[in-house]
């Protein structure tokens, strides 16, 4: 009796209601992931959304939605994203990943739910995870370059953030390694959305395509119509209220707050260039055109 006490209590909130929720009605946990409750992971450069596409999602029914749940991964992502042709240090981050997100996963199946994690730090790990759940599903939320150069610079990523040691530099065979500690902080900024888009967008061209969805958070932020179908289509679930969805999108979730850094209207002609330079083949190739996609 004292073992069972000690692992209600052991519970958190959410979880301890499902476990006796589900012991009340007898329900039986899922074998597996599937179509109706998948398993879906958002891949992203980060400062696209992820936050309000968690909360969009947390409107169904039939999953879990997180956004950064314990343990964070990020160093790990970028250990997967350094050491992609390593097969042994490949096989220690799947195990590292499983150990962090077995629990989680578990009780989804558990409670019959799709598990969702929407938070950017789990990017170059999507190799790793489709080798430890087979019939996993990802998104690839965008937003265009101006926007989150613009954030990351106000954010001072490359530039003495606390978290920068977790961001992904250019390997050595890289033609930007050779340059990269010339680069400013704007010029790293645009590498890096370009570069983990690239990325994205070649594991994407491995897998079928009923399995990546590609999503601009311009459109989620605008709540166009056919944008949200395909979303809630693509998790397995309904259409919510549109008052519901309103709702979530009005109250700008992590929007940007702080830091100093201009608008691209106000960019010198130089940054602009460099921009393009950095980012205009991958942004064509994901439906931007960065002569009009200015903030």
């Amino acid at each position: 009796m004292n073992s069972i006490i000690k692992f209600l209590l052991d519970q958190p909130p959410r979880q301890l209601y499902y476990f006796l929720r589900d012991k009340l009605k007898k329900s039986k946990p899922l074998q597996e992931f599937n179509n109706q409750f998948p398993c879906i992971f958002v891949l992203s450069t980060g400062r696209v959304g992820t936050e309000t596409l968690d909360a969009l999602l947390g409107l169904s029914e039939h999953i879990f939605s997180y956004h950064e749940p314990a343990p964070t991964l990020y160093k790990l992502s970028k250990l997967s994203y350094q050491y992609a042709n390593e097969p042994l240090a490949q096989e220690i981050l799947q195990q590292a990943f499983l150990t962090s997100r077995i629990d989680l996963l578990k009780h989804s199946l558990k409670c019959q739910r799709g598990y969702v994690e929407t938070s950017p730090q789990v990017t170059f790990l999507a190799p790793i995870i489709l080798e430890a759940i087979p019939n996993a599903r990802f998104i690839h939320l965008t937003r265009n370059p101006y926007s989150v150069v613009r954030s990351g610079m106000r954010r001072n990523w490359f530039n003495g953030h606390p978290n920068d040691e977790t961001r992904i530099i250019p390997n050595p065979s890289s033609h930007h390694a050779i340059q990269w500690k010339g680069y400013t902080p704007f010029q790293k900024n645009a590498w890096l959305w370009s570069e983990t888009n690239r990325w994205i967008l070649e594991f994407s061209s491995k897998i079928p395509s009923k399995d990546i969805l590609m999503l601009h958070s311009e459109d989620v932020f605008s709540m166009k119509q056919d944008t949200m179908k395909k979303l809630y289509n693509f998790v397995g679930t309904s259409l919510p209220a549109t008052y519901k969805i309103k709702k979530v999108i009005q109250k700008k979730m992590n929007v940007q707050k702080t830091g100093e850094f201009p608008g691209s209207k106000l960019w010198s002609p130089e940054q602009k260039v460099e921009l393009m330079n950095l980012t205009s083949e991958i942004a064509k190739k994901m439906g931007y055109d960065l002569s009009r996609d200015n903030e």
